[in-house]
C-alpha cells in the first residue's frame, strides 16, 4: 500500500512516510467506463507553479505522467497521441504549509493518582512543553475525462510531503501512490 506523496511523493506521491495517506475516488454513475479502451493527455494543465517546483518541476512531472500511464496501459488501456479517444487524463498537485503543535503536562516526572497517604493528587511540580512542527501537505489529484473536457472520474491521495528523499524512494512512492490512486478505476457499479 501507498504511504505518503514522495517529495509529494516526494502528497501526494506521498510515500515511505509515517502517516498514512488517504485515498479516495468518485464518479458519474451514468458513464460506461466499460466502453473505455483509448486515452491521451489532456492538453490544457493547470498545475499551481509553486506545488509543482516544490515537488522537483518537470522531473516530477514526467515521473507521474509516466506511472499514470504504466498503470493505465497496465490495465488494457491504449494510448493514442493523435485522433479520437475514449476518454483524457490529467493530474494536478497542490502543496501546503501546516503546522502540528503539541502541548505536553510532564507533572515534574509523576503521575497523578493516589500518593502517600490515600489521597488523590499530583506528587510533584509539572512543567508543560510545546512542541511545533512544521511540514508540507500535499494533495495529488488524477482526473479521467470525456473528449470534450467533462470530469467523469477523480482519484486523490493527500497527506505529508517526505523530505528529503533518494530518487528511487521517490519514484518507488511515486510509483505505489499512483497505483492505489487508480485502483478503483475503472469503477465498477455496485
Amino acid at each position: 500500500t501507498a504511504r505518503v506523496l514522495p517529495a509529494l511523493l516526494g502528497l501526494l506521491i506521498l510515500a515511505g512516510c509515517s502517516s498514512p495517506v488517504k485515498v479516495e475516488s468518485d464518479y458519474t454513475p451514468e458513464i460506461d467506463f466499460s466502453a473505455f479502451k483509448t486515452y491521451s493527455w489532456y492538453q490544457t494543465a493547470l498545475r499551481d507553479p509553486r506545488s509543482l517546483a516544490y515537488l522537483g518541476g518537470d522531473i516530477f512531472d514526467k515521473r507521474v505522467r509516466y506511472n499514470i500511464d504504466a498503470q493505465l496501459q497496465a490495465k488494457g488501456f491504449i494510448l493514442k497521441n493523435d485522433g479520437p479517444v475514449d476518454f483524457m487524463v490529467n493530474y494536478d498537485v497542490l502543496t501546503q504549509d501546516r503546522q502540528d503543535i503539541h502541548t505536553y503536562n510532564t507533572y515534574g516526572g509523576m503521575a497523578p493518582g493516589f500518593g502517600y497517604r490515600g489521597y488523590y493528587g499530583y506528587g510533584g511540580m509539572g512543567t508543560t512543553t510545546t512542541q511545533v512542527v512544521n511540514y508540507k501537505q500535499g494533495q495529488l489529484i488524477v482526473d479521467v475525462l470525456l473528449p470534450d473536457a467533462t470530469l467523469v472520474w477523480r482519484g486523490t491521495a493527500e497527506g505529508r510531503v517526505p523530505k528529503n528523499e533518494k530518487p528511487e524512494k521517490r519514484e518507488q512512492g511515486t510509483r505505489d501512490l499512483i497505483a492505489k490512486i487508480l485502483e478503483n478505476f475503472p469503477p465498477t457499479p455496485e
